[in-house]
């Protein structure tokens, strides 16, 4: 493979991925986490809520990128979408404790939804649907290895500042000021990057005559499948290993402090660093990407995620935990370093905010439907039966953990369809598109 020159981004673009992808990760960290933890602690210890909760939320994502993605196709312009969703999406997760003053058990559940569909409508619209359409658009396959690399690492500094964080703050001070000072870091970072950068530049689709809901929807149709048949191959094993993630990753907090008994600080410490020290692992792993290639290292990546997965329902000291943690978190950032660096090297340029819907059928809709229905039937099955404020539920077990890492074994099939039947392309050279 002939190695090429590596497309220059400039200092401004670099500083907005910084920004934009830190504080997106920790909205999304904080809404997949944290509101979890925040329902169980202060709405209702029933996993069905959270279950619910987390399925609805999916939904919203997943229209919501669908819609606002091709808008921004059809727009030419993500720049002023990412600005303005950036800083409302802050806002809503300062917004979101105020769930916790409704008196009434039913209306509180009602409140705690609303308020998550609202900031995920928000969050897609910043993130997904403008914020990696943006990025498909300034990368090439020259970058994108490395790009991946470091945004990547995102989801994981995330966590550590929210364990961190929250370890303080949530301990002492409660959660209105934790979800205010997390809402504020994405306000002020979506701020100071939506202004710096740069406008991408990308071939537009003819739309004369064609209405935008047939543009929308434009991207099941059979052709558009069999136009870009290595994409779907890629989405269908990314759908196997996300709901591998979710049967157990919105109910990981409550296991670690509830479960095993860590307090919150303890927990933010000890997590935070492995999953720090996992990230900069990530980046060096990214660098990797671009120049061996991505099918095998996705293969890897998989056994790494569905060991780390394992190790962490066998760890009950800090010590193992800790190890187990990095492990678990290490085999994440690596899948989503290959999947999304490969998966925008396939996406159409001109169609990438409406792809980015489709991704999210299999990244988050269906994943965040069956991965937490199935982690809630584990805990009410094999949980400790507890009661909180005289709410009955259920303590997570250490079998969703087992579960996930069960699920993660089989998104490797697909992976090794592709590399034993010779359907992947190089890895340097993206599909043509009819």
């Amino acid at each position: 493979m002939t190695e090429q020159t590596k497309t220059k981004l400039g200092a401004n673009n670099w500083i907005a991925i910084v920004l934009l992808a830190f504080s997106g990760q920790i909205a999304w960290v904080i809404e997949n986490s944290w509101f979890n933890t925040f329902v169980n602690d202060v709405i209702s210890p029933d996993p069905k809520v959270i279950s619910l909760m987390v399925a609805l939320s999916a939904v919203t994502a997943t229209i919501t990128t669908l819609i606002m993605g091709t808008l921004s196709d059809r727009l030419g312009k993500r720049k002023a979408i990412i600005l303005t969703s950036y800083i409302l999406w802050g806002i809503s997760t300062m917004v979101f404790p105020a769930a916790g003053a409704v008196k009434s058990a039913t209306l509180a559940v009602v409140a705690v939804i609303v308020l998550d569909c609202v900031m995920t409508f928000l969050g897609s619209t910043a993130n997904d649907a403008s914020f990696n359409a943006w990025l498909t658009n300034v990368t090439d396959e020259t970058n994108r290895g490395t790009v991946s690399g470091v945004t990547e690492l995102f989801p994981l500094l995330a966590m550590v500042v929210t364990t961190v964080v929250s370890g303080m703050l949530i301990e002492y001070f409660g959660y209105t000021l934790f979800f205010t000072s997390m809402g504020l870091i994405v306000v002020v970072c979506g701020l100071i990057g939506g202004l710096l950068m740069k406008e991408a530049t990308f071939p537009r689709e003819k739309t004369e005559g064609v209405s935008f809901w047939k543009q929308v929807f434009s991207g099941f149709s059979i052709r558009t499948f069999r136009e870009n048949r290595l994409l779907f191959s890629l989405y269908f094993c990314v759908l196997l290993f996300a709901i591998a993630e979710q049967i157990c990753m919105p109910y990981q907090i409550i296991y670690y402090t509830k479960t095993l008994g860590y307090s919150y600080d303890v927990i933010g410490v000890n997590l935070g660093l492995m999953v720090l020290l996992s990230g900069v692992a990530g980046v060096f792993f990214g660098r990797l990407v671009d120049r061996l290639g991505k099918p095998k290292l996705l293969l890897a990546a998989l056994i790494c995620s569905a060991l780390g997965f394992l190790l962490v329902s066998l760890a009950k000291d800090m010590v193992f935990l800790c190890i187990a943690i990095f492990v678990m978190a290490f085999g994440m950032v690596s899948k989503l370093i290959v999947t999304g660096a490969w998966i925008k090297d396939l996406t159409p340029p001109s169609s990438a905010g409406q792809f980015q819907g489709i991704r999210m059928i299999f990244w988050v809709l269906l994943p965040m439907i069956i991965g937490p229905f199935i982690g809630e039937r584990i805990i009410s099955a094999f949980g400790q039966p507890v009661v909180v404020d005289g709410k009955a539920g259920f303590l997570p077990t250490y079998l969703i953990f087992v579960a996930a890492a069960i699920a993660t074994l089989i998104a490797i099939l697909p992976v090794l369809r592709l590399i034993r039947g010779g359907k992947n392309p190089p890895a340097d050279t993206p599909q043509e598109q009819a």
